[in-house]
C-alpha cells in the first residue's frame, strides 16, 4: 500500500511506494514522482544529519560540484531537499543489486568478477574526484550491480567529517584512524578492501581493535591469486604516499593485471559473471532488515540549498552523488542480456551515416549505426578527462592524462601530462591545439610542431591513441565485431587501418615494428554511447613483438576549450 509520510512528513509532489531500507544516515523508500511518473528512491537523512550544520554544508558544496557529473559508474542524484521537518535526497532508482547482498548470499565472487567490479568503482572515483569530491565511504553496502552488470557507486559524502573510519571500519585507511580527512588515497584503500573480500569472501583485516590492525598488520596479498597481490599490496598500503596517485592510475594498473592474467575479454567475462552471481542473489529471500535505530527529529529550519535549475519539479540535475539499489526488485531473469540486447543499438536514420559502404563484419552489430550513435553522443558533450597507456615491445611506453576537447573541424585539443622512453621520460605538462604542441620553458611555453621530435611527436602519439577518431576507425575498418553488454570486441586488418585518414601512420608504424597484420580490439560504452574505455593489442608472429594500448574516459560534458597558451 502506498504511503506518505515519514517520521511526520515527505517530500511534496511523490507517492511513496514501499520502505527499502535503513541505517545509520537515514531510511529509503521507493517512491514515484506525481508529476512525470518517474521511480525514484528518496532517503530521508537521520535528523542528527538534518540538525548537523556542518555536515549540511559539506553536502551542499559537494551536490554542487557532482552537478557537473554523469557517469555511468556513479548513480544519479536527481535533487536535495531541506524544509522545516527535515532534508531528503531524491536520486535515481537502480534496478540492480547491492554487492553486500551479493557477498552474503554468493560468497567470494571470483577473479573476474572481482576486478569486473573494482574497474566500475574506480572509474565512479575517478569522476567524482575530476570534480574535487571525496566518496569517504566506499564498502560493498554503497556498491550497487546493476543488470547489466555494471559496478556503480552510491552515497557520496553522506558520511560526517571525521567519522570514517566508526562508519567502516573494514574498511578505513590506517590514516582515517589517526584523524586524517577523507581523501583519494583514503578511497582507493577503501575500495582496495573491498576488491580483497570479493576475492576472499572476507575484508582484509578483522580483530577487536580495527585502529591496529590497519596501522600494522601486515598486508595479506598472499590471499589472493598471483597475478592480483601487487594490486592488493599498492592499494592497501598503510603510506597513502605508497598508494596509487589517482583512482585513473590504479585503474591503469588494474587493465594491466587482468589482461597479463586472463587475456583481452577479461572484463566482458567478469561483467557476465557478476550479472550472473547479482541474478542469483536477487532470486534468494531477502535477508530480514535490521532494526532501525530511533531517528531523532527537530532540527533548525533551512532554506532548499541545491535546487535544480527549474526547481525540484523540473529537469532533474544528474549529480551522481548518492543512491539506493532496489535490492531484490530484479530477478536473475531480468539481470540477464536479452537476444536483442546482444545486437547493438538501432540502425539510425541511413542519411545520418557518416561510414562508407563496406561488408558488414562478422559478429551481427553494424559498425555504421554504431559510428554514428557515438559520433552524435560525442559532439553533444564533446569534452572529457582521459587516461591512455601504450605497452609492449619496441619503444612503445607512452603515457598521458588530462583533458581534450573536440573540434568540428580538425583534431581535438588537449591539456595534458605526458612521458614516454629515453629523453622523454620525465613527465612533462603539455597543450595540443591544432598542429602545435606547447610545452613549458621557464616561465614561457616553447612552440614546436606535432612533426617534431621528443615531446612533441609524443604528444600527438597520445592524441591519436586516445582519439575518439581512433576509436570509430577500429569500428569501421573491423572484419569482426561482437557485442557482449556494454563491450565492442572485434579485429581490424593492420593494412586496412593504415589506410585511415589521421591514425593511419600509427598503425603503420605499428606494423613496421610488431610485424602484426591484425589488430584486436575492445571498446566500452556508456549508456549514452560515449567511450568508456578502449583496449587494443597489436601481436607480431614472433614472440615478444607486441603493443598495447589503453585508455579510459570519464566525465563527458561540454567544458571550457583548451585554448593555446599565451
Amino acid at each position: 500500500m502506498a504511503f506518505n509520510v515519514v517520521d511526520g512528513w515527505t517530500v511534496p509532489g511523490f507517492t511513496h511506494e514501499r520502505e527499502l531500507s535503513g541505517g545509520a544516515t537515514g531510511r529509503v523508500v521507493l517512491a514515484v514522482d506525481d508529476m512525470t511518473s518517474t521511480k525514484v528512491a528518496i532517503k530521508y537523512l537521520d535528523g542528527r544529519l538534518g540538525a548537523d550544520e556542518a555536515f549540511l554544508a559539506r553536502f551542499r558544496a559537494a551536490a554542487r560540484n557532482l552537478s557537473q557529473l554523469e557517469d555511468p559508474n556513479v548513480v544519479d542524484f536527481y535533487d536535495f531537499v531541506e524544509t522545516p521537518d527535515g532534508a531528503a535526497i531524491v536520486m535515481e532508482r537502480v534496478d540492480g543489486v547491492g554487492l553486500r547482498r551479493v557477498l552474503a548470499a554468493q560468497g567470494p565472487t571470483g577473479p573476474l568478477a572481482a576486478l569486473s567490479m573494482l574497474g566500475g568503482v574506480l572509474l565512479g572515483l575517478a569522476a567524482a574526484h575530476a570534480q574535487d569530491v571525496v566518496h569517504g565511504a566506499v564498502r560493498p553496502a554503497n556498491v550497487l550491480v546493476d543488470r547489466d552488470g555494471n559496478a556503480r557507486l552510491a552515497d557520496f559524502a553522506t558520511v560526517p567529517a571525521g567519522t570514517e573510519a566508526q562508519s567502516g571500519p573494514a574498511y578505513a585507511a590506517p590514516e582515517l584512524w589517526d584523524g586524517a580527512p577523507a581523501s583519494v588515497a583514503g578511497d582507493l584503500y577503501a575500495a582496495t578492501a573491498v576488491f580483497f573480500e570479493c576475492l576472499t569472501g572476507r575484508p582484509p583485516f578483522a580483530g577487536r581493535n580495527m585502529a591496529k590492525q590497519h596501522r600494522e598488520a601486515p598486508i595479506p596479498a598472499e590471499e589472493v591469486p598471483g597475478p592480483l597481490r601487487g594490486l592488493i599490496a599498492r592499494g592497501l598500503a598503510k603510506d597513502p604516499e605508497e598508494r596509487p596517485k589517482s583512482a585513473a592510475d590504479f585503474l591503469a594498473a588494474v587493465e594491466d593485471a587482468a589482461v597479463s592474467a586472463y587475456g583481452p575479454s577479461w572484463e566482458a567475462q567478469g561483467r557476465g559473471r557478476l550479472t550472473e552471481l547479482a541474478g542469483q542473489a536477487a532470486a534468494q529471500p531477502e535477508p530480514p532488515r535490521p532494526a532501525r535505530p530511533a531517528r531523532s527529529s527537530g532540527r533548525n529550519p533551512v532554506v532548499a540549498a541545491v535546487p535544480s535549475a527549474r526547481g525540484s519539479r523540473g529537469r532533474w540535475i544528474a549529480v551522481g552523488a548518492a543512491a539506493l539499489v532496489a535490492a531484490g526488485a530484479v530477478t536473475g531473469g531480468v539481470l540477464l542480456m536479452s537476444k536483442d540486447d546482444a545486437e547493438g543499438p538501432p540502425d539510425p536514420n541511413p542519411a545520418l551515416s557518416t561510414a562508407p559502404p563496406q561488408a558488414a563484419p562478422q559478429g551481427g552489430v553494424d559498425p555504421a549505426a554504431l559510428i554514428t550513435h557515438i559520433d552524435q553522443a560525442t559532439g553533444r558533450a564533446p569534452g572529457a578527462a582521459f587516461t591512455f597507456r601504450r605497452t609492449g615491445c619496441c619503444g612503445a611506453p607512452a603515457s598521458g592524462r588530462g583533458t581534450f576537447g573536440l573540434t568540428p573541424s580538425g583534431p581535438a585539443s588537449y591539456s595534458m601530462t605526458i612521458s614516454g622512453a629515453g629523453a622523454t621520460r620525465k613527465a612533462a605538462r603539455t597543450v595540443l591545439v591544432q598542429d602545435t604542441v606547447y610545452t613549458p620553458a621557464g616561465k614561457r611555453w616553447r612552440r614546436a610542431p606535432t612533426t617534431g621530435r621528443g615531446y612533441p611527436a609524443l604528444a600527438e602519439q597520445v592524441r591519436l591513441g586516445s582519439s575518439v577518431a581512433n576509436l570509430t576507425t577500429l569500428l569501421r575498418s573491423a572484419t569482426t565485431l561482437r557485442k557482449s553488454g556494454a563491450v565492442y570486441q572485434g579485429e581490424a586488418p593492420v593494412d586496412r587501418l593504415s589506410q585511415a585518414d589521421g591514425v593511419g601512420p600509427m598503425y603503420a608504424e605499428m606494423a613496421r615494428t610488431t610485424g602484426a597484420r591484425q589488430i584486436n580490439f575492445a571498446i566500452r560504452l556508456d549508456r549514452g554511447n560515449r567511450p568508456v574505455k578502449l583496449w587494443l593489442r597489436a601481436q607480431g608472429p614472433s614472440k615478444g613483438r607486441a603493443q598495447v594500448l589503453q585508455a579510459s574516459y570519464s566525465g563527458w560534458g561540454r567544458k571550457p576549450p583548451i585554448k593555446a597558451p599565451r
